[in-house]
């Protein structure tokens, strides 16, 4: 569906509803909206004007400096909010206008990650470790590594797509849900470089004496044999 018709178009508009063409009719011909007709006729019937009105855009109420000020503060303060970052710099802007300039500038609005930070202490000790069994077997023959993991017959999260408009509902950007049936499985398992270990089904939830209670009944037994 075009934008805006042509002056051409518009004239053909006007001959089509001279023509005693219904707007429903012209709009299906020229594939626009009905209301793009509706407003090509008034504008015909009051002005005798085809020419479309060039609306003046309303002028930034920002200056660069001011955007500037906008960023940096933001730069500096990556977890402060637009309301903050508003009052701070003075912008002279709404909080929709802020946050839309914040947009404009690269800046998006997201969940922050938790993450543990290492000291460079603990970065030396890594490099150190690392270094030290960097060559041969014989350590990593005894060594285990275990984890646990939760597997879900369907995800449980909010998904984004992008899409063009009035396509919500369309196969391709629809995910199938399901009422009912929804079920996990928690599971722990271990591996070494002798063998894949043990995959072990946990009841409920992992707590620390569920956790004490495999790793002294399932893994310790489970691994008799492989290790010096």
């Amino acid at each position: 569906m075009p934008r805006h018709l042509s002056e051409a178009q518009r004239a053909r508009t006007i001959a089509k509803l001279e023509e005693n063409w219904s707007l429903t009719e012209v709009a299906a011909e020229l594939n626009v909206s009905k209301s793009c007709i509706f407003y090509i006729k008034k504008r015909w019937q009051g002005e005798q004007r085809l020419q479309r009105t060039i609306r003046q855009g309303i002028g930034k109420v920002s200056t660069e400096n001011e955007d500037n000020a906008l960023v940096e503060f933001i730069n500096h303060n990556p977890f402060e909010t637009a309301v903050k970052a508003r009052e701070e710099t003075l912008f002279p802007g709404s909080l929709r206008t802020t946050q839309r300039r914040l947009k404009q500038c690269g800046f998006k609005n997201c969940v922050a990650a938790h993450k543990m930070f290492l000291t460079e202490e603990h970065k030396q000790r890594r490099v150190q470790f690392a270094n030290e069994f960097l060559q041969g077997n014989e350590f990593w023959n005894n060594v285990m590594f275990s984890d646990e993991k939760t597997f879900q017959s369907s995800k449980n999260e909010r998904l984004h797509v992008y899409r063009s408009r009035n396509t919500r509902f369309g196969e391709n950007y629809t995910l199938s849900t399901t009422n009912s049936g929804r079920f996990s499985v928690n599971v722990w398992a271990w591996i070494s470089v002798h063998d894949p270990g043990v995959c072990w089904q946990i009841d409920g939830r992992l707590t620390s004496a569920h956790y004490t209670n495999i790793l002294e009944n399932v893994m310790l037994p489970s691994h008799v044999g492989n290790f010096t």
